[in-house]
């Protein structure tokens, strides 16, 4: 009788320690699930500390979805260390100085401490799969660039935002979106993670501002499109400009700007993304 007691008892502790591990394995399971985000500020003159106070609302708006945010922020934006935490991120927010990087002079490539040229992107970085990207105020990011003198073309346009994003696809990412406008990579992102394609989303923050010049498929990429939307004014504009750190402010007639644009699987959700 003891020994079936014993018996029992030795069942029932197994039981126990099943569950516990049950429990602790669901629990790592989930812990695994967390997605992850870069955000990066380069160095940006005096508008440096105005694009931290941006990329950081971003930060919160991910937090608040459950999202882990990785900081790299103006002296702290080390490429090095960057590409360390990159392959288990599913977002990367980059807010910057726009180049011309890119391979055979177009534009690409990110201005961080050490400049990150597109040949740099593509032999270094990588990113979770369907990774979403997202450019704020990056000249050329869009279409449209500070040192633009009047409307640039929709096929230039286009261009631009090709040569930014293409290296991206080609390191994980499912889409690129890139916005000029105060708070416009918030906005768009605020509806994505709502549960809006990447598309819906495109088109909900260009309804009112821009108007859609066009969306097409990109060659090489299957199931992947590019979209540039414009805004035409008339009057002037400031535009401000910075040469070997040299600040340069003038006044320019206002034309035709390109300042928000996608490429990338249309589809893309983030119920997908955490596949």
């Amino acid at each position: 009788m003891l020994m079936l007691r014993f018996r029992i008892l030795k069942f029932l502790l197994l039981i126990v320690v099943f569950q516990f591990q049950g429990i602790a394995l669901f629990s790592q399971n989930n812990a695994k699930k967390s997605l992850e985000a870069i955000l990066i500020v380069g160095h940006q003159e005096d508008g440096t500390n105005e694009a931290i106070e941006r990329i950081d609302k971003i930060a919160v708006l991910l937090a608040d979805n459950g999202i882990v945010c990785h900081k790299f922020y103006n002296d702290e934006a080390n490429w090095s260390e960057i590409i360390k935490v990159a392959p288990k991120c599913s977002f990367l927010v980059y807010s910057g100085h726009g180049s011309t990087m890119g391979v055979d002079g177009n534009f690409g490539g990110l201005c961080l401490n050490k400049m990150v040229s597109t040949e740099t992107l593509l032999k270094e970085l990588k990113l979770m799969p369907n990774a979403l990207v997202l450019f704020q105020s990056v000249c050329g990011g869009a279409g449209s660039s500070a040192g633009d003198n009047g409307d640039i073309g929709v096929q230039t346009a286009k261009n631009r935002v090709y040569n930014y994003a293409y290296p991206f696809f080609e390191v994980g990412a499912g889409a690129y979106f890139a916005n000029n406008y105060i708070d416009g990579c918030f906005e768009f992102l605020e509806k994505f993670l709502g549960g809006s394609t990447v598309q819906s989303a495109y088109n909900e923050v260009t309804e009112f501002w821009t108007k859609i010049e066009f969306e097409t498929d990109v060659e090489g990429y299957l199931g992947k499109k590019i979209s540039v939307a414009s805004s035409d004014s008339k009057g002037t504009s400031t535009r401000i400009t910075y040469t070997n750190g040299v600040k340069k402010v003038e006044q320019i007639p206002t034309s035709k700007r390109y300042s928000i644009a996608y490429s990338g699987n249309p589809l893309l959700t983030l119920s997908m993304i955490k596949k």
